[in-house]
């Protein structure tokens, strides 16, 4: 009966500090678009496992660390021990699920084992139906952390990436890696592209691509339909040439012109959204999210993700982004970085 009430007493004391913490308790998906370190502690930087998160892969989203300017997420991460762990903001894109739960309905409480993951494999993952998370890079921001990348050293002031978004990616939701076979994920989990199959999408789209995707000088197009584009739904010609569409329209829009005209500038996350919503509808800017990282003293603009939902071959991308999630806006502001290391 005393270990009990100690029991009894020791509870109500864990969930009196939850109600009056700092952290705020949501319901929500991450879907990481930076592979950012993943911490059981925001103060401290200790890594059990070395845990990262995977760029494309989707993590529930338990709470954030404060209601107001928070920065961090806590998520649940499969096969890290402990299970949830505190990553920034800006590492991925937020989709609210279910409303806000009570506070201390759902205690905090690391799990002292992790258990074994009842997720199924990846390349069991069912087709997604429809709902998307498309990742458009700022090329010139990129090569800062990644001079050494064939795309980076090539790069000029008057090739298409220096003053236009590239493409990151078209990422199905809940879904990767779909009938993949497992030595093909583990080849591209390590970063082997060479060793995966070669594209198979015609000269036209080829070409396409070798514009508007220069990653694919690094062998990316075979990483992202490896990964994504197998859980599309369609042949990897269809996956790419409505990649190129959504890439068309936001580089034809009063985004890109924004971008353009403010190379070496500050940009806000509300003057982006707002060109989103000046180019394709009042909402869609809502669903934009801003991902930035410091580079030196200044903070770059590094990529722009944006929710989609319907059938990209066959609506117009205002229909698409309206029928997707909001999102937070991510990093808050950045600069518009210009061709060359800095």
């Amino acid at each position: 009966m005393r270990s009990l009430i100690i029991s009894s007493i020791s509870l109500a004391t864990l969930l009196l500090s939850m109600s009056t913490s700092a952290q705020v308790l949501i319901s929500g998906e991450l879907t990481a678009t930076q592979a950012c370190a993943a911490t059981p502690s925001i103060r401290q930087p200790h890594n059990p496992g070395q845990i990262k998160l995977v760029i494309g892969t989707h993590y529930s989203v338990i709470a954030k660390n404060r209601a107001d300017q928070a920065t961090h997420y806590l998520v649940n991460i499969e096969g890290a021990n402990p299970k949830q762990r505190w990553v920034a903001m800006d590492c991925g894109v937020l989709a609210m699920t279910d409303p806000l739960p009570a506070l201390g309905a759902a205690p905090l409480i690391p799990p002292a084992i992790d258990p074994a993951p009842t997720s199924a494999p990846a390349s069991e993952a069912k087709k997604v139906s429809g709902q998307y998370v498309f990742a458009f890079s700022w090329q010139p921001a990129f090569c800062e952390g990644a001079s050494g990348k064939k795309e980076c050293k090539s790069q000029t002031t008057s090739r298409f990436d220096a003053t236009h978004f590239t493409l990151h990616g078209l990422w199905p939701d809940r879904a990767s890696y779909c009938n993949v076979p497992k030595d093909q994920q583990a080849k591209d989990k390590q970063g082997d592209w060479a060793a995966l199959p070669s594209s198979t999408v015609s000269a036209g789209v080829k070409a396409q691509l070798d514009q508007v995707m220069p990653g694919t000088q690094s062998l990316l197009e075979r990483h992202e339909w490896i990964k994504h584009g197998t859980c599309y739904g369609t042949n990897e010609e269809q996956y790419y040439a409505d990649s190129i569409k959504v890439l068309s329209d936001i580089n034809q829009s009063a985004v890109q012109s924004l971008f353009a005209k403010n190379i070496g500038q500050n940009l806000t996350s509300q003057q982006i959204r707002a060109a989103f919503d000046q180019a394709f509808g009042k909402g869609v800017g809502e669903r934009v999210k801003i991902a930035c990282k410091d580079d030196g003293s200044r903070r770059l603009i590094t990529e722009l993700t944006l929710g989609l939902k319907g059938s990209i071959a066959q609506q117009d991308l205002s229909t698409l982004a309206l029928a997707s999630r909001p999102v937070e806006a991510g990093c808050p502001s950045g600069i518009v970085d210009p061709v060359g290391l800095q």
